[in-house]
């Protein structure tokens, strides 16, 4: 078939739909790897997709989705990474717990009542959010605002991003400014944290010193030489790789400066003389076995060893994360590249004969791969269409 980009859109959403079960949205058809289950991760992001372009059926499943995580939630507070709502099997993560568990939980219970007004529903999962961000809260360790993430710790399960990580803290954030949107007090120093997690995750030679987390890491860095956000910040070490989710969101939540823009726009133009065509792969650059961190990468995976370099979390061009990332983009007012990303996706599904829906393209073969009748994939392309239409 021939895709037009709206033939995609109207797939993703007939996808959706067909995850939707008396539980919540599965991540997927397909029953493998744990996949037909209810994520509070994936189930929430398509969750989301469906409340953003007011899709009542999906909206539903949302809540549903809520319902059933929060019925899971540890006595600790911690949301499940994953339920079957069959058997009643429950996990919080394998080889670790999972961070973003709880905060797309949040996430998605607030944006959840204000999109609907569903004030039954907000008082059965009020409690559960409450439980979710004190349980948060312990994971700064030392009370100064940011989560700590450990190995494998969100999404890219089987890559090594850990410590004070972009991706986990600014969700964070989200979710704390929606609990005080609903309930009219977050965190205490939220509007200070926000800046700080600014500044240093992409620091400028004209921060403010007394904000800066470490001096000599960043020192060692060196400040206005960044394209784009951090990925994750160590005790000694700002990690300058580009991971697309976290600055996705990030570009949800900050309006970027003028030259921020310009620097950001220079680095998808180096991405797409490497890639052939402006597609965002999920963190770049790859990880090869000359790598310093290849030790990390190459034994870390549950089923089998799937970071080959520019496969899965190692350079996978992810639609979910790219469509998220068009829809910042857009909302900086970058809305020509962000059509320049979509036009280049499905040019290259329509490369693709296979296409279904699968996780991520290879960086370099552009190929699809990964699990098939994903609705994360689908939750992307309908972000690409709101991008569209910012």
């Amino acid at each position: 078939m021939n895709y037009t980009f709206e033939n995609l859109y109207e797939e993703s959403i007939g996808l959706l739909h067909r995850l939707i079960t008396p539980h919540g949205l599965l991540a997927s058809t397909v029953e493998e790897d744990n996949y037909k289950r209810i994520w509070a991760r994936d189930s929430v992001v398509c969750g989301i997709a469906g409340l953003k372009v007011g899709d009542t059926l999906l909206t539903e499943a949302l809540k549903n989705s809520l319902g059933t995580l929060a019925r899971h939630q540890h006595e600790l507070g911690m949301i499940p990474s994953n339920v079957d709502p069959i058997s009643g099997d429950v996990s919080y993560g394998s080889l670790v717990g999972r961070i973003d568990a709880n905060t797309w939980f949040i996430i998605g219970s607030c944006l959840y009542h204000i999109e609907t007004g569903d004030g039954i529903t907000w008082d059965r999962l009020k409690p559960a959010v409450d439980r979710c961000r004190k349980f948060l809260k312990s994971v700064e360790y030392n009370d100064k605002g940011w989560l700590y993430t450990p190995l494998s710790g969100n999404w890219a399960d089987e890559y090594p991003v850990h410590g004070y990580t972009l991706y986990d803290n600014i969700l964070r954030l989200w979710g704390e400014s929606l609990w005080n949107k609903v309930i009219g007090k977050g965190m205490n120093g939220l509007k200070e944290l926000k800046e700080r997690t600014l500044v240093n995750f992409w620091p400028l030679e004209t921060t403010d010193k007394d904000l800066i987390y470490h001096s000599a890491a960043l020192a060692q860095m060196g400040a206005g030489s960044l394209k784009h956000f951090l990925a994750y910040i160590l005790p000694g070490k700002y990690d300058t790789r580009f991971d697309a989710a976290g600055n996705a969101l990030a570009l949800l939540q900050y309006d970027i400066t003028k030259g921020q823009k310009e620097a950001l726009l220079g680095f998808m133009d180096d991405l797409t003389s490497e890639l052939s065509r402006p597609l965002i792969p999920a963190f770049w650059p790859v990880i090869t076995a000359e790598s310093a961190d290849w030790d990390l990468l190459q034994g870390n995976y549950s089923f089998s060893f799937k970071n080959h370099p520019g496969d899965f979390h190692n350079g996978g061009i992810w639609p979910v994360w790219m469509g998220l990332f068009c829809l910042g983009l857009a909302q900086n007012g970058l809305q020509n590249k962000a059509r320049d990303i979509i036009e280049a996706f499905t040019k290259t599904v329509n490369e693709n004969d296979d296409w279904n829906f699968q996780e991520y393209m290879n960086a370099y073969s552009l190929k699809v791969g990964g699990k098939t009748q994903m609705g994360y994939t689908a939750s992307g392309i309908v972000f690409m269409k709101l991008a569209l239409q910012a």
